[in-house]
């Protein structure tokens, strides 16, 4: 497209769904999104870059990748632009529409961008994915939802899950799910009398269910070895100072987990460390008494 065109299809796009709220596109040469500043998204763009780069080590020409709950499509994008073969997958129409516009700006015809529920996601709807991206939607989903569609993900899922998400400092609640306990809090996401309308038009927030799960970090470790990930690693860097540093929090509330499937090692210095059952991460109450008792 040409900037006149773009500038006229942005402004469209505005006027009908209202200005872009989080994702900073360039779509030509002086022509973004949000305008010529930087956000911060663009800061978490270089370490899920990074990251998949590291850990994936195959050119991204030779990728596929899923966006679940794209937004206005930065990510994806991102991704489409290194030359992977992209799908996301958004449920509010506004933020699907401004993802589509990037992509036709920028002429990329290897992202596929689908109006949907991330819950309805399945192998058989959408096939399987060397990395899929889950950054910021797990914290917006409820029981039982969060359980399947983390199950979901793991089906899809061939190498790496990039899990970014806020995670629970409280043991508050309890949920078994598959003979297993998890715990975490609740977290309001809309009202109680607020009406469907509202709900769509609240576009940081969950899609319908007035409230959210968020996973204390042991129970979201857990629940990723539970569904066939074989190894949960915790990113640091490259750094995203907005969630990491600034937090008045001994603990921050929310990071980017790096869920690795690959191959069950046997131990071959010693046979019998290979009889040991896994272990589930004790909650912090749990890892107190289990101290003190020895």
């Amino acid at each position: 497209m040409e900037i006149k065109a773009i500038a006229q299809k942005k402004q469209e796009i505005i006027d009908k769904f209202g200005e872009w709220t989080n994702h900073n596109i360039q779509l030509a040469e002086d022509t973004y999104t949000l305008g010529q500043k930087i956000t911060g998204s663009e800061v978490k763009v270089r370490r899920i870059l990074q990251a998949i780069s590291d850990i994936v080590d195959r050119p991204f020409e030779n990728l596929r990748i899923l966006d679940l709950a794209c937004l206005e499509g930065l990510y994806g994008i991102e991704l489409a632009l290194q030359g992977a073969e992209v799908v996301g997958i958004e449920g509010r129409q506004a933020n699907i529409e401004k993802a589509r516009f990037a992509k036709e700006a920028l002429s990329l015809d290897n992202i596929q961008l689908v109006h949907d529920d991330v819950r309805n996601l399945s192998p058989e709807k959408y096939g399987t994915f060397d990395v899929v991206l889950c950054l910021g939607i797990l914290y917006h989903l409820d029981v039982p939802d969060i359980f399947r569609f983390v199950e979901n993900i793991a089906t899809v899922c061939q190498k790496l899950l990039i899990l970014d998400t806020h995670v629970s400092t409280n043991a508050e609640k309890c949920y078994i799910y598959n003979e297993q306990k998890y715990w975490g809090s609740d977290y309001a996401e809309h009202s109680g009398n607020s009406t469907p309308e509202e709900r769509n038009k609240s576009l940081w927030a969950s899609l319908d269910n007035l409230t959210s799960f968020w996973f204390t970090r042991p129970s979201l470790y857990n629940l990723l070895s539970e569904v066939g990930f074989t190894s949960v690693h915790e990113c640091h860097n490259p750094a995203v100072i907005k969630y990491e540093v600034m937090r008045q929090r001994k603990e921050a509330d929310r990071n980017t987990f790096l869920a690795i499937k690959g191959k069950k090692e046997t131990i071959l210095s010693s046979s019998i460390a290979n009889n040991i059952p896994p272990e589930r991460w004790p909650e912090n109450q749990e890892l107190e008494v289990a101290i003190s008792t020895h």
